[in-house]
């Protein structure tokens, strides 16, 4: 099993194109339904530890050359991540070990919330490290789905105590923010 800084570690090695600190790959992880992450022992953990990484995501989206040459010859200039297949973060992947342990911006919307995410069933055998994971994420996470409109119609078909969660949450950063 994993800390919670290895499974973050381990995502933004992977895919530094798609998690490029803590906060976004905790979302992954913990918010996202069906990223291919379960609570095992109390520990979210991959069901696929032998995921591949973008590398090869990348170079199946390389185009060929007499591609380019087309592109080119009507006045598109292709973005070099498709002329040369490399991942355009590929310089974070040696740095997965810091950026795990840097929160930083979301830097997209939050995943709707839903009674199925780990990030709201958290196992009663949960770690200290994930539990609080759960609350970092949380507190990035519950007051964008409070405040937004669409995410809130996700909220009312949660169970009452996910519901809760997410209000108490949603209570401690209003709270900080007025302090």
């Amino acid at each position: 099993m994993a800390s919670v800084n290895d499974t973050v570690r381990d995502l933004i090695a992977r895919y530094p194109c798609g998690y490029q600190n803590r906060t976004q790959a905790l979302h992954q992880i913990l918010v996202v339904l069906g990223a291919g992450y379960e609570w095992r022992d109390g520990e979210a953990v991959t069901r696929y530890p032998d995921a591949d990484t973008c590398v090869g995501l990348h170079e199946r989206f390389k185009y060929p050359p007499e591609e380019v040459a087309e592109l080119r010859a009507i006045g598109i200039e292709p973005k070099e991540r498709f002329i040369t297949g490399r991942c355009s973060h590929e310089d974070l992947r040696a740095h997965a070990e810091e950026l795990a342990l840097v929160p930083g911006p979301l830097g997209q919307e939050a995943y709707p919330p839903c009674d199925m995410t780990l990030v709201l069933t958290v196992p009663d055998d949960v770690k200290p490290d994930w539990a609080a994971a759960v609350a970092e994420i949380a507190s990035v996470v519950a007051p964008l789905w409070s405040t937004d409109l669409e995410h809130q119609g996700y909220l009312r078909r949660l169970k009452p105590h996910q519901q809760g969660f997410v209000a108490g949450v949603w209570t401690q950063a209003a709270d900080r923010e007025q302090a």
